[in-house]
């Protein structure tokens, strides 16, 4: 709102400043700062709502004897988290961009099946929601995903070089045919300009504009277009569908190369059979993800410090994904509508950084599953969405550590029962943060450890776009 705001205020009274509205690198910042501010704003109030409805933690008997403290500290805070994320959002978030409200959507969606969750533990069931329905709303997660990207073109289309409003972004390409800078479109040939109607452009299309009207200094030029450039041209100035890029992604540490979902040696799968795959892809990862997340939640200030840092990463990705220059140089899929991504992962690090604040040791509150099965679902989907999934066991390392040791526990306790009569454990207790806290590290020692860790991870999932 505030972005569409500068922007209005730039073109029609050209007040200083205002163009910043249009630069991804000032609203993710904005973001960012929005969503600390809010965040710090509302925290105190939320914490005391909470307290005062007893929405306190109970601690696991087996856990350890440290833990004993954290009894009755508010817990379900992962609505300060989804306040302050979904403000700063909606405040300098691009509104029509379909990349934002796919992640909106599935921020309000997975947190609201957390609240669920966390509701239920304190007014009917320690165990929460069962198990059965929270997998349930999980696979309702996923298919929101997969539908909005099977049916929304923007997820699969270029970008277009010219706005609404017909103003035209000069390439290359339209400069070689008689474009200029400045340029805006009237008219598609006889008829007049509307972005609607011919974005994005399909080759199959048996109509090849021959030639287009602008407006150019207070003129209008006609440009012709010879016929063997028709349709390369229009597919340049309203963008061109390419549904192929929805099953790619890219491949690590190896050039030129992407994993194409569906496709296996020569052989190509029906669509169908393409979408069922891709859509099992990503209930699978938003599934891992956002259990693993919840499985890292265990100490105060550790999800919340790696999810900041995920968010970080991801974000950064979704800039070069975004921008043709840098997609280019780093060899990976161009996505041109993905640098809104950008600014929902800013406004994501701003409410961790929030929330962080009253979650750090000894922590004020708790996220619940209210945030942690919000934050790792939105993990999840933004490594989808960026082409970067095969990369989440760098961005995602802590959490995929933690799940893993979990996995790992609980076969080799149940293979040594079965086998010795008595169940034997390869760690003091897991999850992994457990088990460095009762081989004697503080519980703080612990978190910045596996920050430290965290940030080591995702430096490698950088260098990974190098090293090829």
């Amino acid at each position: 709102m505030l972005a569409e705001l500068m922007r209005w205020l730039e073109e029609h009274y050209g007040l200083p400043g205002m163009r910043l509205g249009y630069y991804i690198s000032f609203r993710t910042l904005m973001a960012a700062f929005t969503a600390v501010v809010v965040g710090w704003a509302i925290g105190p109030a939320i914490i005391r709502w909470l307290r005062r409805n007893s929405f306190g933690e109970t601690i696991r008997s087996e856990g350890p004897a440290s833990h004993a403290s954290k009894k009755g500290t508010p817990t379900m805070g992962g609505i300060l988290i989804a306040l302050s994320l979904l403000s700063a959002v909606l405040l300098w978030g691009d509104l029509q961009n379909a990349y934002l409200w796919a992640l909106i959507g599935l921020a309000i969606w997975l947190g609201g099946i957390g609240l669920i969750d966390d509701w239920l533990k304190r007014t009917r069931s320690k165990k929460g929601l069962p198990p059965r329905l929270k997998v349930m709303g999980q696979i309702g997660g996923a298919l929101w995903l997969t539908l909005l990207m099977m049916a929304e073109p923007r997820f699969y289309t270029t970008r277009p070089s010219v706005r609404s409003d017909g103003k035209i972004r000069l390439s290359p390409l339209l400069a070689k045919v008689g474009f200029q800078r400045g340029d805006k479109l009237l008219q598609v040939e006889q008829d007049t300009f509307s972005l609607a109607a011919w974005s994005p452009y399909s080759q199959t299309n048996s109509k090849t504009p021959a030639y287009y009207v602008v407006s150019r200094a207070d003129r209008e030029v006609r440009i012709l277009i010879s016929p063997e450039l028709r349709q390369e041209i229009a597919a340049e100035l309203f963008g061109i569908e390419n549904r192929e890029v929805l099953f790619r992604t890219n491949l690590p540490f190896i050039k030129d190369q992407q994993i194409v979902y569906g496709r296996f040696g020569s052989y190509e799968a029906p669509y169908w059979l393409r979408v069922l795959l891709y859509g099992l892809v990503i209930l699978f990862i938003l599934t891992a993800t956002s259990n693993a997340f919840n499985l890292t939640d265990g100490l105060d200030g550790l999800a919340t410090g790696v999810g900041a840092i995920a968010f970080i990463s991801l974000g950064s990705f979704a800039y070069f994904s975004s921008n043709r220059i840098w997609a280019d140089y780093f060899t990976i899929l161009y996505l041109p509508h993905a640098a809104e991504i950008t600014v929902f992962a800013g406004a994501a690090v701003g409410a961790c950084i929030a929330f962080l604040w009253y979650n750090a040791y000894p922590a004020q509150v708790f996220m619940g599953d209210t945030g942690s099965l919000m934050l790792g679902g939105l993990i999840g989907a933004m490594a989808i969405m960026v082409k970067k999934e095969l990369l989440l066991p760098l961005i995602a390392g802590i959490s995929f550590a933690e799940t893993l040791s979990v996995i790992i526990q609980v076969a080799y306790f149940r293979y040594t029962r079965r086998k010795y009569g008595e169940g034997k454990r390869i760690f003091r207790m897991s999850p992994l943060h457990h088990h460095f806290e009762l081989g004697g590290w503080h519980e703080v020692q612990v978190v910045i450890r596996f920050w430290i860790v965290a940030l080591l991870l995702n430096g490698l999932a950088f260098i990974t776009l190098k090293v090829r």
